[in-house]
C-alpha cells in the first residue's frame, strides 16, 4: 500500500471507528433502557408466598389482561426459610448488607409468618390477580425482559433430595458464586473456569383450585405449573397456563443464573431476579397442561415420577399439536415428531422429573406472527 493511499485511508478507518462505537454505545443504552411497565410488585415480606402456590394469600396486586407487570423476586437460597438465617449468610460471604434485596431477604425472614406447613419450596413472589381470569381459561404469560438483582448466585446439593447422586453426598453442601454482570459470566473458578450467564425463573405458575388447600413449590403439575426449571422461559418466551380459580393468582420465583438441562444437584446457580411481564386472558381455552412457545420453537412437556412416562406424555403432547395445527393424521403427526423434534430431559429429580419437547417452526410454511423480534437468548 502507497503512503498516499495509506494517507487517504486514515480519515475513513477513523470514521467507521467512531461509527463502530456510536453503534456499540447505542446497543449498550438500549440493554440498559428499562421495559416500560405499568405496575410494580416488589419483593418485600407482605407480597411473598413462603413457598406455596394458593389462594390463602390476598392478591398482592390485581391487573387487567393485556397489563405488562414488573416483578421482583428474591432467592430461598441464603437462608430465608424458617432455619435460615440470611443475615449470617451475607455476613459470612461478605455481601453488603445495604443492597436491596438483601434488605428485602432479611426483613422477609423477620416478618413473614411461616406457612402452616412450611417453606414448601422457593420463595415466590405473589400472588397476582389478573381481573377477567376464570377456571377453564387460559393465562398467557409473555416474559418481556429478566435482569439481576444482584452480583451473585448459590448453588447447593445435600443428601437425599431426589437427585441423581443423592445417595454419594455425605453432608449438605452450599457454594456462592461471584458474578461479573459487565461480561455476563459467572465466575465458577477464577482465571479457570467462567460459565455464560443465561437467566431464567425456575418458577412460574397459578394457585390450583381452592378445595386442594395450595401446592408446594417442589415439584411442577399439570394443574398449576410451578417449578419447569425450563431455560426457555427467558426473555421473549412465553407460558401458557391453565387457570383454576377466579383471578388465576400467579407466583413468579426461583431464580437462576444459569442451568444445565436436568438440574442434577437440585437446585441450579439461584439468584435474586426482577422480571417484566405481560398477562393475556384466553377466555374459554380450556389446557389439560401447560405447553410454552419461544421465537424459534413450541415447547411441549410430560411430568412423571417415571422419565419414560414423562417422555410419553410429552409425545403424545407433540402428536396433538401438530394434528391440529397442520391437519395431520396420527401416523404423520407421529412421523414429524420422529424426524424433527428434540426431546430434553428438563428435570432429573423426585419427584415430578420433567422431559420437555422442541418443535422447530422453521418446519412450517406458513408461520403465526409472534410477538417477540428481539435477539434470542442462547447460552453458548
Amino acid at each position: 500500500m502507497t503512503a498516499i493511499l495509506r494517507r487517504a485511508l486514515l480519515p475513513l478507518a477513523a470514521s467507521l471507528a467512531l461509527a463502530w462505537a456510536a453503534r456499540a454505545d447505542s446497543d449498550t443504552a438500549r440493554a440498559d433502557s428499562e421495559t416500560k411497565y405499568d405496575h410494580y410488585l416488589p419483593s418485600k415480606w407482605n407480597t411473598v408466598s413462603m413457598g406455596v402456590y394458593t389462594t390463602e394469600y390476598e392478591p398482592r396486586l390485581r391487573v387487567k389482561s393485556g397489563a405488562i407487570v414488573k416483578i421482583d423476586t428474591a432467592s430461598s437460597a441464603t437462608g430465608v426459610g424458617a432455619s435460615g438465617d440470611p443475615l449470617k449468610y451475607y455476613k459470612d460471604n461478605n455481601i453488603p448488607l445495604d443492597l436491596p434485596v438483601v434488605q428485602d431477604s432479611i426483613e422477609i425472614r423477620q416478618k413473614t409468618k411461616p406457612h402452616p406447613a412450611g417453606l414448601r419450596g422457593a420463595l415466590l413472589t405473589g400472588p397476582l390477580y389478573i381481573e377477567g381470569a376464570e377456571p377453564g381459561d387460559c393465562l398467557e404469560v409473555r416474559i418481556l425482559d429478566v435482569r439481576f438483582r444482584a452480583a451473585f448466585g448459590v448453588n447447593s446439593t445435600s443428601p437425599g433430595n431426589g437427585h441423581p447422586l443423592a445417595d454419594l453426598v455425605p453432608r449438605p453442601w452450599r457454594q456462592k458464586f461471584d458474578l461479573d454482570l459487565d461480561r455476563s459470566v459467572a465466575i465458577f473458578k477464577k482465571d479457570q473456569i467462567e460459565l455464560p450467564l443465561a437467566p431464567f425463573f425456575g418458577q412460574m405458575g397459578v394457585a390450583p383450585p381452592a378445595s386442594s388447600g395450595g401446592f408446594g413449590a417442589s415439584p411442577p403439575t399439570p394443574l398449576h405449573g410451578g417449578n419447569f426449571d425450563l431455560q426457555e422461559l427467558t426473555r421473549g418466551g412465553t407460558l401458557f397456563l391453565p387457570v383454576n380459580v377466579e383471578g388465576a393468582y400467579f407466583f413468579v420465583g426461583n431464580g437462576h443464573a444459569l442451568q444445565g438441562n436436568g438440574e442434577i444437584t437440585n437446585p441450579s446457580l439461584e439468584v435474586a431476579l426482577t422480571g417484566y411481564f405481560e398477562f393475556i386472558v384466553h377466555k374459554k381455552k380450556k389446557l389439560s397442561i401447560p405447553h410454552m412457545e419461544t421465537p424459534t420453537h413450541y415447547i411441549f412437556i410430560g411430568i412423571h415420577d417415571s422419565l419414560d412416562e414423562a417422555m410419553r406424555q410429552a409425545t403424545k403432547n407433540c402428536v396433538d399439536f401438530l394434528q391440529e395445527k397442520e391437519g395431520l393424521d396420527f401416523y404423520d403427526a407421529y412421523a414429524l415428531t420422529s424426524l424433527t423434534t428434540d426431546f430434553t430431559v428438563t428435570r432429573a429429580l423426585l419427584p415430578a422429573q420433567m422431559v420437555h419437547a422442541l418443535v422447530p417452526k422453521t418446519i412450517f410454511k406458513k408461520q403465526a406472527d409472534y410477538w417477540y423480534s428481539g435477539p434470542v437468548p442462547t447460552k453458548y
